[in-house]
């Protein structure tokens, strides 16, 4: 469920992060950061659980190989913001801005994106699995190579988009305000009893995913990790 309220806050009561390894720390605090300024800073590699983001600067925030459970990013804005293989789990994304963003090779799982923008953002070899993309705007934006499984397009804008070599699967493109010109092709068609099984296989691996991050809080490291890899099944 999104937090569509209205959000205020006296100047005097927001956190600006003096530096990326504050911001590191304060989000893995799970600190409220609505309304932060974090354009720029390097998050690289962050794995963190509620992170609070709304209506936060994130314009050219790097934050590549990253794993994220139950962000909230309501209207922040991300512009030219760099997610490269970061994976998302039940994020919130409700209208917030990702003009011209790289989420390439990385995945939003259960996402809430009624609103977003996607305008110019490239999500080439992306995973958008289980989702409600109502009302979103993906104007211009690269879904090559793409899978996206389960979401809800309506109203959604995909002018433009370009689907090359993108599968898809329990879509009704034709409650999009526009649709793709060309349709992402089918994913192989299984049984419904395979789908089952393979929907429980990847709700387990997430609960390693959710299980190992909780261990790493409970046992935080002095220095930052670099080179963490997001398994290959949440990217292929």
């Amino acid at each position: 469920m999104s937090n569509e309220f209205k959000i205020e806050r006296k100047a005097s009561d927001i956190f600006h992060p003096r530096s990326s390894e504050e911001a590191w720390q304060a989000i893995k605090e799970k600190r409220d950061l609505t309304g932060a300024d974090l354009q720029g800073l390097d998050l690289e590699n962050l794995n963190a659980s509620g992170a609070i983001l709304r209506k936060t600067n994130l314009k050219g925030l790097n934050l590549t190989h990253g794993l994220l459970t139950n962000p909230n990013f309501y209207r922040a804005a991300a512009h030219q913001a760099n997610f490269q293989h970061t994976v998302m789990l039940t994020p919130d994304l409700v209208r917030a801005n990702f003009l011209g963003a790289d989420l390439s090779d990385g995945a939003l799982v259960g996402a809430d994106a009624r609103e977003a923008q996607f305008v110019n953002a490239n999500l080439r070899n992306a995973g958008l699995v289980g989702g409600d993309y109502s009302q979103t705007d993906f104007t211009g934006a690269t879904l090559a190579n793409a899978w996206l499984t389960g979401l809800n397009v309506e109203g959604a804008d995909f002018t433009g988009v370009d689907t090359t070599g993108a599968r898809a699967y329990g879509i009704d493109w034709s409650t999009a305000k526009v649709p793709p010109a060309v349709l992402p092709a089918p994913i192989i068609q299984l049984p419904k009893w395979a789908w089952a099984a393979l929907a429980g296989s990847v709700i387990g691996v997430i609960g390693v995913l959710i299980y190992s991050i909780s261990r790493r809080q409970q046992n935080p490291q002095p220095n930052r990790l670099r080179g963490n890899k997001i398994p290959a099944f949440l990217l292929n």
